[in-house]
């Protein structure tokens, strides 16, 4: 197997338990050994950069892949972000209000907007998963860097919407179920596999020599352009079988132990 220079993690669901949290003392033995040896750790997610710099405080040199893609921050540089044009912002929010058993997020790189009149768990949901939540009475006037969407309702009510919101959306956005219920609408093209292949070349590694793990659909890019993919084994039986190998789930760790039997035992 070619030597691997880069690891990429998926966060909810894949690195972080179900409490969003990971363990500290267990990741700093690990990131240690990864720096000795020369591999960077990517932790690629719908999140926000922000939030995932908070996240990882005390470790200062992992890179981010934020917001499915559109953001990416090595470490000591200028967070660099791709933002839908206002226009199709405005065009979307339009589209949008033909599917009313969703409720709407517009995602900036610093602020979530959502309506004053939203679903008050939906809103409690929000605020837990975006450090910067505003209400406001209506969407429209945010148009300005405007990263991606997300929709969010019943499991059911959702996983009918995929496709009918592919075809409404064409050549604006895609829509992506990143998690149970949850279809983030990304600008097309501008997936975690586009991300890493901007880290690719300024980083002068290449997708062989990259690793993945992942427990969602939102991360099959990162899968098929990878040289080895990881899926959890708590991720569904179609992610698992996308995988080259399975991890043992997120809520034991599993990304970590993976790396540890994996790429620290055969590299000492």
């Amino acid at each position: 197997m070619t030597p691997v220079r880069l690891i990429a993690a998926d966060m909810d669901g894949t690195f972080l338990d179900d409490h969003s949290t990971f363990d500290h003392d267990r990741f700093q033995q690990v990131y240690t050994q990864l720096q000795e040896r020369g591999i960077r750790f990517v932790a690629a997610s719908g999140n926000q950069t922000i939030k995932m710099q908070r996240l990882f405080a005390d470790f200062p040199n992992v890179d981010f892949i934020g917001q499915n893609g559109a953001e990416i921050q090595l470490h000591g540089e200028p967070l660099t972000a791709a933002t839908f044009a206002p226009e199709t912002v405005t065009k979307m929010l339009q589209i949008m209000t033909a599917y009313p058993a969703a409720q709407v997020a517009v995602c900036g790189i610093e602020t979530v907007w959502i309506r004053q009149d939203a679903d008050p768990q939906f809103a409690a949901n929000m605020r837990g998963y975006y450090p910067h939540v505003t209400a406001v009475p209506d969407l429209a006037p945010y148009t300005q860097d405007i990263v991606k969407f997300d929709m969010i309702g019943d499991p059911q009510a959702m996983d009918k919407l995929t496709e009918p919101l592919r075809q409404s959306l064409a050549g604006l956005a895609v829509p992506t179920a990143s998690g149970t219920g949850i279809i983030d609408l990304i600008q097309p093209g501008l997936d975690k596999a586009w991300a890493l292949h901007q880290l690719s070349q300024r980083l002068a590694i290449a997708p062989a020599e990259m690793w993945a793990f992942g427990d969602g659909a939102n991360d099959l890019s990162m899968f098929r352009y990878v040289g080895h993919s990881v899926a959890m084994a708590n991720a569904a039986v179609a992610i698992r079988r996308a995988a080259d190998a399975v991890a043992p789930a997120n809520t034991a760790s599993g990304v970590l132990a993976y790396i540890e039997q994996h790429v620290l035992a055969k590299t000492r």
